[in-house]
């Protein structure tokens, strides 16, 4: 028998009674093969069930960020609560725990915070006396003492770092899902079933915007190497295996993603001050707005990069404020292939762009990394596209 398995149970396999029961019989039946369980749990369902965090965002017009990290936080702690006391009526000895008395500590940020420790002494100790711990996911304590919350997806995070910290077995995640597929089958049909999937790839394609595991979260795993395996909530079968590295039978793409909706912005150097100077200065200003960008090119005089659509009103603010020549094109989407086993591999771009054209699709700005290329084409062009992609790197 395993010495310690850490589940995660996202809102979906959380929101109806039926589900929570579902969830509960999968922590019993794998009490069987570990002697001791940690359940990782998200609030329950999604906008428009009671305890969802975005329900509960409705509640309030215009809370500060503490507040409105309480209130983030109280979905997570009902849904463990709940959990732990179902478990109890089964005879399993469970007891529910914030995530900040889980030792979850992250920096000073209330709200998209980032992980910085795990203080493991309290969760050791409640193991000691309780076969299985339910730890309200998504949330810690910031270095300044407050309730922080780690972004949307976060009970992975907590989920894997508790992993990490505990040197687990294992790490289950339950999903509403029958398998992990090579795109978002909503948007390109023919997508394929991926079983297996390295931690880096896994990784890129959360970067990169597949809702599938929190980026952060692979990050972690792939550098602690935890063992991951993504769950059917229903059967409770493995849907995909996680691991170092993996060769897909030639291809090396494993997937085609796309991100939000983000407005692509075009600066001018309009003064006297060095290039250099002036893109620190305006850089500089758009950072001090609390305004995160991407797809970073600059070219002598030019630069161009983007942010979310629905930050692009402070970002027009903040240059028209400093007289800083702009032209903006919105709203676009960023589509991506991803896979590191492309790295070195000649014509990648070639057969990118290429697909792109057949398609009849502009790209308007590219970026690429070791195991990503991505081009920015406008919001309605973007399944087209990674239908495009697909086509060319996946399909037979």
């Amino acid at each position: 028998m395993n010495r310690l398995c850490v589940m995660k149970f996202g809102g979906t396999c959380l929101a109806s009674g039926e589900d929570r029961k579902i969830s509960m019989r999968h922590c019993i039946r794998q009490l069987t093969k570990h002697e001791k369980l940690i359940v990782v749990v998200s609030a329950m369902g999604r906008k428009g069930d009671p305890y969802s965090t975005d329900t509960l965002l409705e509640m309030v017009s215009s809370p500060s960020k503490p507040e409105k990290a309480c209130l983030m936080a109280t979905g997570e702690i009902i849904s463990a609560t709940v959990m732990a006391d179902m478990l109890r009526s089964e005879g399993v000895s469970a007891r529910a725990i914030t995530g900040w008395n889980a030792g979850i500590r992250t920096n000073k940020n209330n709200c998209d915070s980032k992980l910085e420790s795990i203080d493991r002494r309290t969760l050791q100790a409640v193991l000691e006396e309780y076969d299985c711990i339910v730890v309200a996911g998504f949330q810690g304590m910031g270095s300044n003492g407050m309730v922080s919350t780690l972004g949307r997806g976060g009970s992975d995070i907590t989920a894997i770092a508790l992993a990490a910290a505990l040197d687990a077995d294992e790490v289950l995640l339950y999903k509403k899902i029958n398998s992990v597929f090579t795109a978002d089958p909503d948007k390109v049909p023919g997508v394929i079933s991926v079983e297996k999937i390295s931690y880096e790839d896994l990784s890129q394609l959360g970067w990169q915007g597949a809702e599938v595991v929190h980026p952060r979260a692979s990050e972690i795993a792939g550098k602690a190497g935890v063992k991951i395996n993504i769950l059917s909530h229903s059967t409770g079968k493995r849907v995909t295996e996680i691991e170092p590295f993996v060769i897909h039978n030639g291809k090396y793409i494993t997937g085609v993603a796309s991100g939000p909706d983000v407005t692509q912005y075009k600066i001018r150097k309009n003064d006297e001050a060095t290039l250099h100077g002036f893109y620190s200065k305006a850089f500089g200003l758009i950072a001090e707005a609390s305004v995160s960008m991407d797809m970073f090119s600059v070219f002598g005089s030019t630069a161009m990069f983007t942010v979310l659509c629905e930050e692009s009103g402070t970002v027009s603010e903040v240059l028209r404020g400093n007289m800083i020549e702009f032209e903006t094109v919105s709203p676009c989407s960023k589509v991506s292939i991803v896979g590191a086993g492309m790295h070195g591999i000649k014509g990648v771009m070639a057969r990118f762009s290429s697909a792109l054209d057949q398609a009849d699709i502009d790209m308007l700005q590219t970026v690429d990394s070791h195991a990503t290329i991505s081009a920015l084409v406008m919001l309605n062009q973007r399944d087209c596209a990674l239908r495009a992609l697909h086509r060319e790197f996946l399909e037979e």
